[in-house]
């Protein structure tokens, strides 16, 4: 009877893996299919690099790369999925008078979710960013007429055209940013059909200008 059982339990233990075995396999391919679908339903939390896109003023020019930004976020696996080819994004406008050393607080809000993307931003990893700029800048900007055309009484309008009718200002960055154009000296000059070589009004400026002279000529204006 004794040595009876344990080949009694082997059967039992063979028929357990072996009876019925396309039904066993199928339930196993059903169990996993299912837990799969579960899976890719459930929502889980992950984290995802976010690109800094900085608008920049013309005037501005950063000295260094901006480190990396991570975002956790949370949301299905097919969702974050689509964050490979439509990344997270944090835009800041940034105008010319920013000091040379500027620290941005970055928050979950920050961040700019693409179109068709169902994710929940939770945080943004680092809090702050410091970006340096170049204390010099570079700049193109127009040039205007400040001329006086002394003219005869009953002469049509008459139109100043500068060559170049725009010139590059040099200098501190904040200088730079504060100039939207830069004039003519004010002369005055009787009206003919020379080219004249006039000097710009740099006066006060702090900047320096290229070049510091334009050629001005004379039009009628159009009726």
């Amino acid at each position: 009877m004794t040595a009876r059982q344990p080949e009694s339990f082997r059967r039992r233990l063979v028929s357990a893996f072996t009876h019925r075995l396309p039904l066993k396999a199928a339930a196993v391919l059903l169990a996993m299919a299912l837990w799969f679908v579960v899976g890719t339903r459930e929502p889980r939390e992950e984290y995802a690099p976010v690109r800094f896109a900085p608008q920049l003023d013309s005037a501005l020019v950063l000295r260094d790369p901006t480190p990396a930004i991570t975002a956790h976020v949370m949301g299905r696996p097919s969702e974050i999925l689509k964050l490979a080819n439509k990344p997270l994004i944090i835009r800041r406008p940034l105008a010319g008078d920013v000091p040379d050393t500027l620290t941005l607080a970055l928050r979950a809000s920050d961040v700019e979710v693409p179109e068709n993307v169902e994710i929940i931003v939770r945080e943004v990893y680092p809090q702050s960013l410091t970006l340096h700029f170049e204390p010099t800048a570079t700049r193109r900007v127009p040039a205007r007429s400040a001329l006086l055309v002394r003219v005869a009484t009953g002469t049509p309008a008459v139109i100043v055209h500068l060559d170049p009718d725009s010139v590059t200002v040099l200098g501190p960055r904040r200088a730079v940013a504060q100039v939207r154009f830069i004039s003519t000296v004010a002369d005055s000059i009787a009206l003919d059909t020379l080219v004249h070589l006039v000097d710009l009004d740099t006066a006060g400026r702090g900047v320096t200008v290229r070049p510091f002279q334009v050629k001005a000529r004379f039009g009628r204006a159009r009726p």
